[in-house]
C-alpha cells in the first residue's frame, strides 16, 4: 500500500479532505460503516433491538478511530430495513437506498437525535462523557452522497 498525504489547515488545526483541495473529479476511497445502536432506545414508536445499526459513509476512513458522534438531518426522512437479521437505518433518499431499498419503517431524523451507539474504538477520555457516542443534528448533512449520516471525529 502506498503513502497517502494528509493535508492540514494551519488556521483550524484540522485535517483537510482531498476534495476540499482539488477541484477536479477524483476517485477516492470510501467506506460504509455500521454503528451499533444501544438496545432498548425509543426510535419513533418502536425500541431499538440488539441488532440495530445506523449506517454512515465516509471518504476519510482514517478518522474512524476518533469517532465520537454521528450527525443526521432532523428534517430528513430515514428508513429502517431488516437485512440478514439486522435492522439498518439510513436516509430514504440516499444512494444506498438504491442498493438496499426504500421500503421499510420510515423514521424522522428528529427521532434519531440523542440516541446512543457503541463506539468503534474505546477512547479513554470519552468513556464517561455523556455527550459522546450520540446522534446529533447538523445542517451540513445531505442525502446526495452516502447514507444521510455523517460520522464526526473531533480530533481530526
Amino acid at each position: 500500500m502506498g503513502r497517502y498525504p494528509i493535508h492540514a489547515c494551519t488556521h483550524c488545526e484540522t485535517a483537510v479532505a482531498y476534495n476540499e483541495i482539488e477541484y477536479t473529479q477524483q476517485k477516492d476511497i470510501s467506506v460504509y460503516v455500521k454503528f451499533k445502536m444501544k438496545p432498548r432506545q425509543k426510535i419513533g414508536k418502536k425500541a431499538s433491538g440488539n441488532n440495530t445499526y445506523i449506517l454512515s459513509w465516509t471518504t476519510t476512513p482514517w478518522t474512524l478511530p476518533g469517532n465520537v458522534a454521528l450527525a443526521v438531518g432532523e428534517t430528513i426522512a430515514y428508513i429502517e430495513i431488516e437485512k440478514n437479521g439486522e435492522r439498518l437505518i439510513y436516509a430514504k433518499n440516499s444512494p444506498l437506498a438504491e442498493t438496499f431499498g426504500r421500503v421499510g419503517r420510515e423514521i424522522r431524523g428528529r427521532d434519531l437525535l440523542g440516541l446512543r451507539y457503541e463506539p468503534l474504538f474505546i477512547i479513554k477520555e470519552f468513556q464517561n462523557d455523556h455527550k459522546a457516542y450520540r446522534v446529533y443534528h447538523a445542517d451540513f448533512v445531505a442525502t446526495d452522497e452516502g447514507t444521510g449520516v455523517v460520522h464526526t471525529a473531533v480530533m481530526y
